[in-house]
């Protein structure tokens, strides 16, 4: 099977990281489409997300300095419909500990002769080319803006994301956070990438261990990379044919948008005594 990486930066360390996850799963990639090395213009969310953090910043001031203590008060009882099982799959997943050799990607893919095409759009003509080039049959995204229909349609398989968060239970940004918000579990989900927001197929659900985490910043990097050692395993099991898509029904999620400031004081207090789901 064709396995393509499509990815905003590919000199990021998130693409490194997928690549030294999927070498431990023993597979490569055929290619990576990347956005050309210039300054790229910002997407619409990356505009929103600043001038909301902007905001933040000006608010932060007004913030208490303490809030009170959830194991005084006890924890936020909210609905939590995220309770059913991970299906468990026993296979083993190797650790991305033995791939740490390589510094950068172009390291990588120089000693792996992967090629690597540089496009100025990835929804734009010159993408769809490099992919129908490559034959693809799966995409596997590392981090991207929203994939336009036109892209989607060209791998033979479908398009792979991994989401830091419980699907169909929690879709959209910060979702980390608001799983910890929610009393949901800490998860993250493999799925594949439809016209809409987080609603495609349910390929693997996995909860992931954040209790030694003790802050939002420390829970993210955690969840980053298992994210992309899930994406790996995920891809290996669905190769080797032991998982299968499950749809999701746009009734059975809920969308959730960029935590305010306050509620995430709430989350971080959470996590620094240890009440999280």
């Amino acid at each position: 099977m064709n396995l393509v990486l499509l990815c905003k930066r590919h000199n990021h360390r998130k693409v490194l990281e997928i690549l030294a996850a999927l070498r431990a799963q023993h597979l490569t990639v055929r290619g990576i489409v990347a956005l050309e090395r210039r300054e790229a213009r910002p997407s619409f969310s990356e505009i929103v997300r600043k001038l909301y953090y902007r905001r933040q910043e000006r608010n932060a001031q007004q913030m208490p300095a303490s809030l009170p203590s959830f194991a005084a008060n006890g924890r936020l009882h909210l609905a939590n419909p995220y309770t059913d099982d991970v299906p468990v799959v026993k296979s083993p997943r190797p650790s991305l500990q033995s791939n740490q050799t390589y510094t950068s990607v172009d390291e990588y893919v120089r000693a792996h002769s992967i090629p690597l095409v540089a496009v100025p759009d990835l929804n734009g003509a010159e993408c769809v080319a490099a992919l129908q080039k490559f034959q693809t049959d799966l995409v596997l995204l590392g981090g991207t803006p929203i994939i336009r229909a036109n892209v989607l349609a060209v791998p033979k398989v479908g398009t792979l994301n991994v989401h830091m968060a419980w699907l169909p239970g929690i879709r959209g940004m910060n979702v980390a956070e608001w799983s910890v918000y929610c009393n949901a579990p800490v998860a993250v989900t493999v799925h594949f990438v439809d016209a809409g927001v987080d609603t495609g197929a349910v390929l693997y659900r996995e909860k992931i261990d954040v209790s030694a985490c003790r802050s939002i910043a420390e829970m993210r990097q955690k969840l980053s990379t298992q994210q992309h050692l899930a994406l790996a395993h995920a891809t290996r099991l669905f190769i080797d044919r032991q998982i299968q898509p499950a749809a999701q029904t746009q009734a059975s999620g809920k969308q959730y948008y960029i935590m305010h400031e306050r509620l995430r004081h709430i989350v971080e207090k959470k996590l620094q005594e240890g009440l999280h789901a």
